[in-house]
């Protein structure tokens, strides 16, 4: 039973799920939803669609999966899965997370259909024809929070749902470039375009360092639009975005000239967590 709980983990990538999940409750909660039967079907709904997702995108990419040693052992690509038991999870997964998220808000459902149309329809299969495919990539890591939102509001043109959005939509870029940093030549070897293949590697620290400065940026919009009130809040906000880019110009600019990437990959995850941490304590203060 553990080995195929393990199994299936793998299938539904839990953790990406989990993210994905967080991510829609803070858009939910961002929107001054407080009901707790609403937010727990968010999540169920949300975790539901993601995992639905996730096994799609194996069931798209397993032959691609089993040339890389990042995804080698991923079940479909190390056939501990069928395809036919995935296909029919994915079914199951899908339906069952866009009724369930249609009862709550019919605007919810259809964003989340959206979202993994949008993943594995344009940004799947566009990994193998352009770089420029991280643009639809974030697109994906932008629409959760906003699903989230329309289980309360229906106005997705207030500021907070839309700050909120476009920070999320300008983090996934550095934290897209930093799996091609860390992954570069996997990618290329199985066949994936990768952003930055054609740039030095200054040129590239350059690149990651604006897309991160930006990110910064918009996140301290918030308190500017009104959105962080609380004291300790707004210096936790300041304090994560200074340690950010401090943190960059440490790893990218070390004396040993080599590109940390993949530490700078698990900071950027942090401060992701860690930002909508604040916001959400702003919110329940």
């Amino acid at each position: 039973m553990s080995n195929k709980l393990i199994i299936l983990s793998k299938l539904v990538r839990i953790k990406l799920s989990l993210a994905v999940t967080l991510s829609a409750l803070i858009g939910y909660v961002f929107a001054d939803g407080r009901d707790l039967k609403t937010a727990l079907g968010i999540a169920l709904g949300v975790l539901l669609l993601s995992s639905a997702s996730s096994v799609l995108n194996q069931l798209q990419e397993a032959e691609y999966d089993a040339k890389m040693d990042r995804t080698k052992k991923r079940p479909l690509a190390s056939e501990l899965v069928s395809e036919k038991i995935a296909v029919r999870l994915f079914a199951i997964l899908l339906l069952s997370g866009t009724i369930l998220l249609a009862t709550i808000s019919s605007w919810s459902a259809v964003v989340g259909l959206i979202t993994i149309a949008i993943y594995n329809l344009i940004y799947t299969p566009l990994k193998r024809k352009s770089g420029l495919a991280i643009f639809p990539g974030a697109i994906v890591g932008a629409l959760p929070p906003i699903l989230g939102w329309v289980g309360h509001s229906t106005n997705i043109l207030d500021p907070g749902i839309v700050l909120l959005a476009g920070f999320m939509f300008l983090w996934q870029v550095p934290h897209f470039l930093m799996l091609s940093f860390k992954y570069k030549h996997e990618y290329l070897e199985a066949g994936f375009k990768v952003p930055i293949a054609s740039l030095s590697d200054l040129q590239a620290k350059l690149m990651v360092g604006i897309w991160i400065i930006s990110t910064s940026m918009i996140a301290l919009l918030f308190p500017v639009a009104g959105l962080i009130t609380n004291l300790y809040v707004l210096i936790g906000l300041i304090t994560l975005n200074v340690l950010l880019i401090v943190i960059f110009v440490k790893l990218a600019f070390s004396k040993s000239h080599k590109f940390k990437s993949a530490r700078l990959h698990m900071y950027i995850s942090l401060y992701m967590l860690l930002f909508l941490v604040l916001i959400a304590i702003d919110s329940f203060i």
